[in-house]
């Protein structure tokens, strides 16, 4: 216990003084082997690398390149374009447009955060322009970026995959419901809001103008159908889908669109090796505390402490999901995940809870920490895209958590939800 003990008290003190999350992990863990174990401090280095060192691993700087090339190459502004060709005309269209953006970037950049950059930079100031408030403007682009997580590429269940064994292709389909519910939910209240507040619609668009804009965007839309539907079908892994979405993206971006030159090229690449190195950093510091969590014991301490609460596996998701959206206040959604998933897997397996069906509540949960203070990182972005003060984002941001929660209880306590289309498309285990 001592040991649990240090591990966890240096871990909040570090977090709490304002040490980034990564170094605050790992210096506890340091501290930790070398006061509180007889383990030498090469461990430190050998459990840190040992997770990288996972060909899943491969798929998060492809798909991290990939939504940069989606964003400078011209590719975002024509999905956004086709998407004003459906929901433009319901009231608050340009508003939809964002939701609908957002569900065709998700097929390809796996990621909420590339997705909330990629739609806000366009979208946020569209919106303050067409009269729309600039917090609505704000906290509708983040939630909407919310989906990218649901839905394959995901590199959350990706990360989920990697560390706990569970098939991705299950993962990447059981989040598929989940995310058609939190969409339908969004613009209903898009809806509702927009009409309250008489906000405008999109002027009537030609047929001839329409053609148009689907010509260009035919293949920008081939980009999300190829890479989820070669996931889906087993043609290729989601780490040579990647490789395939960073690739057609780039020749999209500078040979059909050209939008894209070797210039800017450099700068794209360096910003994803600094995307890519942040997130492993923080994945590897999680990761050796997890380990070190596994080694004292404490998955099977905390199982018998839950098991002697109670049996009951509704309660048991209840008091889960309670307390990771208590932490995914304070702690950020990736470094979460990869503390979370081996700590509970001896759990769920000793409530008889399906580990796909666990995975894409502790994705979606999670996902919904990037909304809210103080280390909300959507909240961020949009608030400095948008230059919306917090207060006023955060008054916004409301009806949409309350949506997002909604879809959460459901798929918690329906699984059905999430387990339909594995079991039906790939066979039920």
């Amino acid at each position: 216990m001592f040991t649990l003990s240090l591990l966890f008290g240096l871990g909040c003190l570090f977090v709490l003084i304002g040490i980034p999350i990564a170094a605050a992990i790992g210096l506890a863990c340091a501290v930790t082997i070398f006061a509180g174990t007889d383990l030498p401090m090469v461990v430190l280095a050998q459990r840190m690398l040992a997770i990288l060192d996972s060909f899943p691993f491969l798929a998060l700087p492809f798909f991290v390149v990939a939504g940069l090339f989606m964003e400078r190459g011209g590719i975002t502004r024509r999905l956004i374009d086709f998407a004003g060709i459906f929901v433009g005309r319901i009231t608050g269209g340009l508003a939809q447009v964002v939701i609908g953006t957002d569900v065709i970037m998700a097929g390809t950049s796996g990621s909420a955060t590339a997705d909330c950059v990629a739609t806000g930079t366009v979208l946020i100031p569209a919106l303050a322009r067409a009269g729309y408030s600039r917090g609505f403007a704000a906290a509708l682009t983040a939630a909407a970026s919310t989906v990218g997580p649901m839905v394959p590429p995901s590199i959350m269940f990706v990360l989920y995959s990697a560390i706990t064994g569970v098939s991705v292709q299950r993962l990447f389909l059981g989040g598929l419901l989940p995310a058609l519910l939190m969409v339908v939910y969004m613009m209903a209240a898009t809806h509702v809001i927009a009409h309250r507040r008489a906000y405008p619609k999109l002027p009537p668009i030609s047929l001839a103008r329409a053609l148009r804009v689907s010509f260009n965007a035919l293949p920008a839309l081939a980009l999300p159908v190829v890479v989820v539907g070669g996931i889906v079908a087993g043609i290729f892994t989601p780490t040579e889908a990647g490789a395939i979405a960073a690739v057609l993206a780039f020749v999209l971006s500078s040979l059909v669109y050209r939008e894209l030159g070797l210039r800017q090229l450099r700068d794209i690449l360096v910003s994803a090796a600094g995307i890519t190195a942040a997130i492993m950093l923080i994945v590897s510091a999680a990761s050796l505390f997890g380990w070190l969590l596994a080694r004292e014991r404490a998955p099977d301490l905390l199982a018998q402490a839950l098991l002697g609460f109670t049996r009951d596996p509704i309660v048991f998701l209840a008091c889960t999901n309670l307390v990771l959206l208590v932490l995914g206040v304070f702690i950020e959604a990736i470094p979460l995940l990869i503390l979370v998933a081996p700590v509970v897997m001896p759990l769920i397996a000793a409530y008889g809870i399906d580990p796909v069906h666990f995975g894409v509540v502790l994705v979606l949960n999670l996902t919904i920490g990037l909304l809210m203070p103080p280390v909300g990182l959507l909240m961020f972005i949009v608030c400095s895209i948008g230059e919306v003060r917090l207060r006023d984002y955060t008054r916004e941001i409301l009806p949409f958590l309350a949506v997002i929660v909604a879809t959460l209880l459901l798929i918690t306590y329906v699984p059905w939800l999430v387990l339909a289309l594995p079991n039906a498309l790939i066979g039920a285990r």
